[in-house]
């Protein structure tokens, strides 16, 4: 009798732990960041930020600028979950950083003030700059006139790409 009393109380334990058991539940970002390999972004949040996680290592690289400005390093192709932390230790904020490869670099040449070209990385989400340093620059809005091979004068931006009366 003593050993179902035992038994009974033990099966009373292990279900009242069942019943008290919850399913967990997925913890998701607000937002994703995307950026190339070798590419940095910074950010910035309206409280102060004491600690950073990242949920794999050799993706991303956070670097604290000041407690409330950091800036996001791509360092190889992947996805994780960064997670920001207050200094009381609740989260302030999580992103997902996607890091795409270096691939995707589209150049620019031909305007006669730039020696070099313009690149810009696109992917499905749009184009960012490959080198934010480089001061974008308006093309000229003049038209010139140019005179066809029949002698036929039209106007064309000068931008040096051929038209379709270049074409013939």
């Amino acid at each position: 009798m003593r050993s179902f009393l035992i038994s009974c109380a033990l099966s009373a334990v292990i279900l009242a732990g069942y019943a008290q058991a919850q399913v967990p539940r997925e913890i998701t970002a607000t937002d994703t960041i995307e950026l190339r390999a070798e590419q940095a972004r910074t950010f910035a949040f309206d409280e102060p930020v004491n600690k950073f996680n990242l949920s794999a290592e050799g993706v991303a690289q956070v670097i604290p600028e000041t407690d409330r400005t950091f800036t996001v390093r791509g360092l190889a192709p992947g996805r994780v979950l960064m997670t920001a932390y207050a200094s009381d230790g609740h989260v302030v904020h999580r992103s997902n950083i996607v890091v795409g490869p270096t691939e995707g670099l589209i150049k620019i040449y031909g305007h006669p003030e730039i020696k070099d070209f313009l690149g810009y990385y696109c992917s499905t989400s749009g184009c960012g700059r490959a080198d934010p340093d480089k001061v974008p620059y308006t093309a000229s809005a003049t038209q010139t006139p140019q005179r066809n091979k029949g002698g036929v004068e039209s106007t064309r931006e000068p931008t040096g790409e051929p038209t379709r009366e270049d074409d013939r």
